[in-house]
């Protein structure tokens, strides 16, 4: 059955693939075909192609954490020695290409980098759609332990496909692949293996730095779990190489082991890097923008967490047991100091994102545990339906139209990117033709967005007949029997 769910679900993740070349996505690129090149990871040739650049001396890099850059270059050879990365001039540009539109730009096809299409493509799958469709296979595999009162490929689908967290799967950005190596590793403490925690967190951080917050909570989390410093150690020393390997890393191209390469932004409007890395001290506006603003709040656009926070809230008023294992309170404590530390950063908004990008990984913590820990209770499916399927509506309408390109406001007038950008879009047909049926048969895009939508609930229903028939229903627990 896991190997039914999860290829189910690499296909719905890998239903939408990005190729447009917007400038996080290319500046994660253009090392690997500067490197395919000229064995170089200067990207001096290609430094006009993207803003998200450093400049080193007289050298252009990318300012990217560099793990999915440096994973992409040997499988970039590996398409390359079979000849998969030909393109020509007209390659990605069949169809219209809207992302421009709300800058003044009718049609971007004029933008597009035939070479760079390939490496989006593989990147979007493997940095991207493979580690979203992991994070819900192992999120139903959670809930199956628990025996909730709802369907776990229920409460697992609608809540995942239903959040922001879907709208950056099948791109080449970093966030999912981080977020995905942060709840591994929290995991792994969970069972135990503490070496591979380290590991995984460590190359968490080689995705995305901020990760390495969570660092200091698994370790403490450890020491309290074992009442011995030892086993946090072990942690450390599965860390300590990712650590070893930036300033390395770091040292090679900036001189300084200790210098990241995003403090040399070449940008004018991201010269605050400069100075602490952009971080200050959080703002009451950047902690309202993050958490429950329409703008970029967490919670509306991860709109399972408002279910999962009235069910706890229901049962302490009602009085009924809440467990909290260890791991989640120090998910929590990690959660409230990430937040903030996020919300002190200059551009907390995270530029054009479809919500708050740079919580990605925080969103993924608290979903999953946040979902195990009210299954143990009875569960209002009215609400979970509601908050869910309304997520799942807007991620589906982003990714149909914008996907993760909603422009940021530059003033203090009211902005909601549904009212104001993704709605509109979608009813004025500008429509995302980065779609399987686009892709793969030609069919029109307005067609192809819907084609993910139909398959989406085909896919849950057959996923939930074939749940009750090989798990049949006299092995689930019910909610009162639980409690007795």
């Amino acid at each position: 059955y896991l190997v039914i769910f999860f290829l189910v679900n690499i296909i719905l993740s890998s239903y939408f693939i990005d190729t447009w070349p917007t400038p996080n996505c290319v500046s994660r690129s253009l090392p690997v075909l500067a490197f395919s090149e000229n064995q170089t990871l200067k990207i001096d040739k290609y430094a006009d192609l993207t803003i998200d650049k450093s400049r080193v001396g007289e050298h252009f890099y990318s300012d990217k954490a560099p793990l999915p850059t440096l994973i992409m270059i040997p499988l970039h050879e590996l398409i390359k020695y079979f000849g998969l990365n030909k393109v020509n001039d007209d390659t990605g540009r069949k169809y219209p290409i809207y992302i421009g539109y709300h800058a003044g730009i009718e049609d971007s096809r004029g933008f597009i980098i035939p070479e760079l299409i390939p490496i989006l493509t593989i990147g979007s799958l493997i940095f991207g759609s493979l580690p979203f469709a992991l994070m819900v296979i192992m999120s139903f595999a959670a809930l199956h332990k628990t025996k909730p009162s709802l369907s776990p490929v229920l409460m697992a689908m609608l809540a995942w496909y239903g959040s922001f967290i879907f709208v950056f799967s099948g791109t080449f950005f970093n966030h999912v692949l981080a977020g995905f190596l942060l709840l591994l590793s929290f995991i792994l403490i969970r069972k135990k293996r503490y070496l591979l925690s380290g590991i995984t967190l460590g190359l968490g951080f080689l995705s995305e730095y901020t990760v390495i917050v969570a660092a200091p909570f698994w370790f403490i989390c450890i020491w309290m779990k074992e009442k011995k410093v030892y086993s946090s150690l072990v942690f450390v020393a599965g860390a300590v190489p990712s650590i070893l390997f930036i300033a390395l890393y770091n040292w090679l191209i900036t001189g300084s082991p200790w210098k990241m390469l995003n403090a040399y932004h070449a940008a004018d409007a991201f010269q605050k890097l400069h100075h602490h890395y952009g971080f200050s001290l959080p703002s009451l506006k950047a902690i309202w923008g993050l958490s429950f603003s329409g703008w970029m709040g967490m919670f509306n656009f991860t709109p399972a967490l408002y279910c999962i926070t009235f069910c706890i809230i229901l049962a302490f008023i009602n009085k009924r047991k809440i467990f909290l294992p260890p791991e989640t309170k120090y998910v929590v404590l990690f959660g409230i100091t990430f937040f903030l530390i996020i919300s002190s950063f200059f551009t907390w908004w995270g530029g054009w994102s479809y919500g708050p990008r740079y919580l990605i990984v925080l969103a993924v913590l608290f979903l999953y545990e946040g979902m195990i820990v009210i299954s143990k209770n009875r569960i209002n499916p009215l609400l979970f339906a509601v908050t869910t399927l309304f997520g799942v509506a807007g991620a589906w309408i982003a990714k149909a139209t914008v996907v993760y390109m909603v422009p940021f406001t530059e003033d203090d007038r009211f902005f909601n990117p549904f009212l104001h950008i993704i709605i509109p879009d979608f009813f004025a047909g500008r429509f995302n033709a980065n779609n399987a049926l686009t892709a793969l048969f030609d069919i029109s895009p307005q067609t192809g967005v819907y084609g993910w939508l139909i398959l989406f609930f085909i896919s849950i229903i057959g996923l939930s007949i074939l749940y009750r028939k090989w798990f049949n229903d006299h092995t689930l627990l019910t909610p009162q029997s639980k409690t007795e």
